[in-house]
């Protein structure tokens, strides 16, 4: 939650809340919202593509649905925050009074706290008229005007990186007038023509940017580009200033960039908003639910998640995936505590790249260990904290699917996730972790535990090991490694056996944390507590379920707010001199809405309820907005101050994604339950809603909608569809059953199970398990490729097995590391400390071989250090019996190495014996975090790109 670096948001909070219990009430009743009404689809409903329907019908003009949806017109309470953004540029401030894109423009971060660019217009003072301010998902639009001159201003930033400014320029007045039009970029100064130029370092140099900036009409001098106008009595002027970020690894931001460059007003306008709306009907279910204010915020949180999403395709061991960051108005890093959260709503995006990326993403940089936040940014927090990525990620793969190799990635990472926590935090043995600390948690001094004695304690957060090696056993399962799969049960078991015998309490009948220098049970509590529950590693009894009933009692665990600590355990805190903080926020939410999703399900009891369920979604939703008011929703990092109607105290990071709650939706309100076969199960939560949809959602290789309208209230809300409750497959109905009671169609038979009655059902045959489905988009290639894994085709890995040598083996590295089967960032070998301008690596596969590609995965220790970087050259050479030859015809993608991920062909050849010889880059030596050796029938495997966005 609120890490080591909000020091200053933690003593607010401090200072404001926590010297006073939660002022709460289980019989809370539900939230009023206020605000206008929420826009209706532009289409009926349809069981097909519902997003794409809606898509279609607006394609010929530039207003689509989900940009009135989530609009945002005048002076808006959550800041001026601008919500359009590329896939590595954004504005991290946005001063909306400057023309063009003042603020701090940021290339995946802040680049130096400056502009992107200004148009000044002289003569004049020129002042934004807030009220006429309108901004939607894609786009913003204002109005500036000094004297009789009117400034309409349309601006975006497209996908690929390029900040685009259109402006109407009007004359009110009643003789024409001169205008001088002056674009300028602190980071593109120099040039001639219509363009000027420039390159930057990203920040933490994780990659090199060569901005350009143009604009219709304007002429390149003294370090700006410069435009005179003159504009006629009541005559209007258009004029167009185009930005491009341009990087290597983006090829499109330059084709773009020169794309826009060209284009008039209109046509960049119109270009751009259909491209962005385009990505909701690829990419998003529609949901639809009888509460206009959660629906609303269902496709907040959609484009909370896009907004929060980082694709750079920087090579090397950074963000070379896609991958959810938490608060770019903020922090801005994947931080492993929120990537399980971001996974759970990230799986049911259609495209597979975006929840396998976050997963990708932190097993690749976590060094086959414990997961870890991304090194890109190491200024913010760099830690292993309390996630359950390895159960999020088995999800995924549980929906999406994928050949088993991908599978295979994730058994790995898992293992030794869990393994890797173990070793560093269990440090007696009993499987179950320490903490000392409650930052560790992510809960900082809202975890109430920590401060009634100091010292390690046995943790009820273990459960996240126990679920993450319940995903490993699955995913080793699902490549058919028996042994692991027994291997990593084995240890889940172990660990819920600790949990029970070790955490719980008879005497209170309470799980709790226990002081490992005393072995006292802590008797102050947290939700975390209820960790256990929610993972299911609390055998179903009626005893172990007493430690439910705290949640009937508000003054313990109120429904809203939705706070870490037990209250009571938190007033006896503040008493004892101890206060702490005693916030919540959507990361608080979630872990609830897990709890009951779990609860109901599993633990039957009296009393934790559907209705509580049913409250907590709503007021989760009233908390995203301001005030209640659909009109400004606002995730803010957390909340304080309850006062009993509403909050005084919102986080100064807005639009952040700590948390989630859309899978809540999909999976407890309408029910889908991912599993590991073919067949598909819902299980409702039952909140008395008369209807509700869950459309086309991408479910391994079809296309799964879920459609609730009740019979009894003899209102058929999705005209054509019959009512009851009922799953379609590619649009066509295959499984009805009366009521809203769980069951579960098998495909290949069409046979329904459930204790409800069935009203319809049919076999549709084809349909697959996970490790079934085939992933070939050329984006997943290529990003499972970046990760060691080829999905063109199942070869034999020569290298696996060889011996292997080096010229020179740096401290920290080791020549195995090179050949462990992952190109993880650890282990690995390095040339570090090398005396050598040129160093090699060798494989002796101890009998002749025959190969014709070789796949090197250098490595890059940025922004830690600058010891390792991709050679500069490299070329492959096998021993023929005498000396060392350069294999012939060699062809390399990249042509110039890059960090990690290098493929090089040329023709069969056999030999025992070869290595890769690197010209090591200046000031820098030569590393590998991998080498896979093949030997390629037909045409081999498709080659790396640049980038493939799509």
């Amino acid at each position: 939650m609120k890490r080591l670096l909000v020091a200053l948001a933690l003593i607010i909070a401090s200072v404001c809340s926590a010297t006073t219990p939660a002022a709460a009430d289980q019989t809370i009743g539900f939230p009023t919202f206020s605000g206008p009404a929420v826009p209706a689809p532009p289409v009926a409903y349809t069981t097909g593509d519902m997003m794409r329907s809606i898509y279609d019908a607006e394609s010929s003009g530039t207003d689509f649905w989900m940009d009135r949806l989530l609009a945002r017109t005048g002076n808006d309470p959550a800041g001026s925050w601008l919500m359009s953004r590329g896939r590595a540029v954004f504005m991290k401030t946005h001063d909306p009074a400057v023309l063009g894109f003042g603020g701090h423009v940021a290339y995946w971060e802040s680049i130096s706290d400056k502009n992107a660019y200004s148009i000044a217009i002289s003569p004049g003072t020129f002042t934004e008229q807030v009220s006429q301010r309108k901004q939607m998902p894609s786009h913003w639009k204002s109005v500036h005007t000094s004297g009789s001159i009117t400034v309409d201003q349309t601006k975006f930033i497209t996908d690929n990186n390029v900040a685009v400014t259109n402006l109407s320029i009007k004359n009110n007045g009643s003789s024409s007038t001169t205008l001088q039009l002056r674009a300028t970029s602190p980071y593109a100064t120099s040039g001639t023509g219509s363009e000027l130029t420039g390159q930057v370092g990203a920040y933490n140099n994780l990659t090199t940017i060569r901005p350009r900036l143009t604009g219709d009409g304007f002429t390149a001098n003294s370090g700006g580009l410069n435009r005179s106008v003159t504009i006629a009595a009541g005559a209007t002027v258009t004029a167009k200033v185009v930005m491009g970020f341009i990087t290597d690894e983006i090829p499109d931001s330059l084709t773009e960039y020169n794309a826009y460059a060209g284009y008039s007003n209109a046509t960049a306008f119109a270009t751009h908003v259909k491209a962005y709306n385009l990505w909701w009907a690829q990419n998003v279910p529609y949901i639809d639910v009888p509460e206009p204010a959660i629906k609303k915020n269902i496709y907040y949180r959609w484009w909370l998640m896009r907004f929060n999403s980082l694709d750079a395709n920087i090579p090397g061991q950074t963000f070379q995936f896609p991958s959810s960051t938490e608060g770019v108005l903020g922090y801005n890093n994947a931080i492993a505590l929120t990537q399980p959260m971001h996974i759970d709503d990230l799986k049911y995006l259609r495209n597979p790249m975006y929840a396998y990326g976050d997963w990708l993403n932190v097993g690749q940089v976590s060094k086959g260990g414990r997961f870890l936040d991304n090194p890109g940014d190491p200024e913010n927090w760099s830690n292993s904290y309390t996630q359950y990525i390895a159960e999020a990620a088995w999800k995924s793969y549980q929906i999406h699917g994928g050949q088993p190799a991908i599978a295979g990635n994730l058994a790995h990472y898992a293992e030794g996730d869990v393994k890797g926590q173990l070793a560093y935090y269990d440090h007696d043995n009993n499987k179950l972790i320490e903490y000392d600390w409650g930052a560790l948690t992510g809960n900082d001094a809202d975890a109430v535990s920590f401060h009634w004695k100091p010292g390690n304690m046995d943790r009820a957060e273990s459960a996240y090991q126990y679920s993450g090696a319940m995903a490993a056993a699955q995913a080793y399962d699902a490549i058919g490694n028996t042994a692991k799969a027994a291997e990593m049960r084995t240890l889940a078991n172990q660990i819920k056996d600790a949990i029970v015998n070790v955490l719980w309490n008879p005497s209170r009948q309470l799980f709790e944390h226990r002081l490992k220098s005393t072995n006292e049970w802590v008797p102050w509590k947290e939700i975390n507590n209820y960790y256990p529950f929610s993972v299911g590693a609390v055998p179903n009894t009626s005893t172990y379920k007493q430690a439910l009933r705290l949640f009937n009692d508000p003054a313990q665990y109120p429904v809203f707010p939705f706070y870490t600590a037990n209250q009571v355990d938190k007033k006896a805190a503040a008493d004892a001199g101890n206060p702490g903080s005693n916030n919540f926020s959507t990361i608080n939410s979630t872990v609830q809405f897990r709890l009951y999703s779990s609860v109901l399900r599993n633990y039957s009891n009296s009393w934790m309820t559907a209705t509580d369920y049913k409250k907590l979604l709503y007021w989760n939703t009233w908390a995203q907005y301001v005030g209640g008011n659909t009109q400004w929703p606002d995730a803010n990092e957390f909340w304080a101050d309850w006062n009993g109607s509403g909050i005084d105290y919102r986080s100064w990071i807005h639009h952040n994604i700590l948390g989630s709650s859309n899978w809540t939706v999909i999976e407890d309100v309408a029910g889908l339950r991912p599993r590991n076969d073919a067949k598909v199960e819902v299980s409702p939560i039952n909140i008395g809603w008369d209807h509700f949809t869950v459309n086309n959602l991408r479910y391994r290789n079809a296309d799964l909608s879920i459609v609730w309208d009740d019979p009894a209230d003899g209102v058929a809300r999705y005209p054509g569809v019959p009512e009851g409750y009922s799953i379609f497959i590619n649009g066509n109905r295959v499984a009805t059953v009366s009521t809203l009671v769980p069951f579960t169609w098998d495909p290949a038979t069409g046979e329904v199970t459930t204790s409800g009655t069935v009203t319809y059902h049919t076999a549709v045959p084809g349909l697959q398990a996970p490790n079934q489905v085939v992933q070939n988009s050329p984006r997943l290639v290529d990003m499972f490729a970046k990760a060691g894994v080829d999905l063109t085709a199942d070869s034999t890995n020569l290298a696996s097995g060889a011996a292997v040598s080096a010229s020179y083996t740096g401290s920290g590295s080791n020549v195995s590391g090179a050949v462990d089967g992952y190109p993880t960032n650890e282990p690995f070998w390095g040339a570090g400390g090398s005396p050598n301008s040129q160093d090699w690596y060798e494989l002796n596969f101890g009998t002749t071989r025959t190969l014709n590609e070789v796949r090197l995965h250098f490595k890059d220790s940025r922004p830690a250090s600058a010891t390792y970087r991709a050679p500069s050259a490299y070329t492959i050479q096998y021993y023929n019996g005498s000396s060392w030859v350069d294999a012939p015809g060699q062809t390399k993608t990249p042509a110039a190495p890059q960090a990690n991920y290098n493929v090089v062909r040329f023709p069969s050849l056999s030999a025992q014996r070869i290595r890769v010889l690197a010209t090591n880059a200046s000031g820098a030596k030569t590393g590998l975090t991998e080498v896979k050796v093949y030997n390629r029938s037909g045409s081999g495997a498709r080659p790396p790109t640049k980038d493939v966005h799509q």
